[in-house]
């Protein structure tokens, strides 16, 4: 199994004046999880730079163990829904049983099939595909602070 790739933020970490207490050293982590690499990478360097730290898998078994094995706390999971295997929601719900209260914030580009489909209620955390920097970082912002 190959291990998660970790895209870290700014090096020298955020001012003291940004940090808060309940905030670690260099920032939230995210963890975001799609199948396909483009999107997964550029959602990884959108999150580096807006501050964060951004692990990334490729499918719902993979985010499991990166979240398991990763050294310091995973803040928040970004999953696409579609994916092969065990889909974003079903990911979601192991993540909900083995560590309730981590937010989850759901993408996909077929939002019209996710709603009608069952996959997601309304209201919970969802990013439509494409999104630009600031859609994914106020979403992620809303659900860590």
């Amino acid at each position: 199994m190959l291990s998660p790739r970790h895209h870290d933020s700014d090096p020298r970490g955020p001012s003291p004046s940004s940090q808060r207490p309940d905030r670690p050293p260099g920032g939230y982590t995210v963890l975001v999880v799609d199948d396909e690499e483009a999107v997964r990478r550029l959602a990884c360097r959108m999150l580096t730079w807006t501050g964060y730290q951004a692990l990334e898998a490729r499918h719902g078994r993979e985010a499991l163990a990166t979240i398991e094995e990763h050294a310091g706390p995973v803040h928040l999971v970004l999953t696409d829904i579609k994916m092969p295997g065990m889909n974003g929601r079903e990911l979601g719900r192991h993540v909900e049983a083995r560590w309730p209260g981590k937010p989850i914030l759901y993408m996909s580009g077929f939002a019209s099939e996710v709603f009608r489909g069952g996959l997601l209620e309304p209201g919970e955390p969802f990013l439509a595909k494409p999104f630009t920097q600031d859609d994914l970082a106020s979403k992620v912002r809303a659900l860590l602070e």
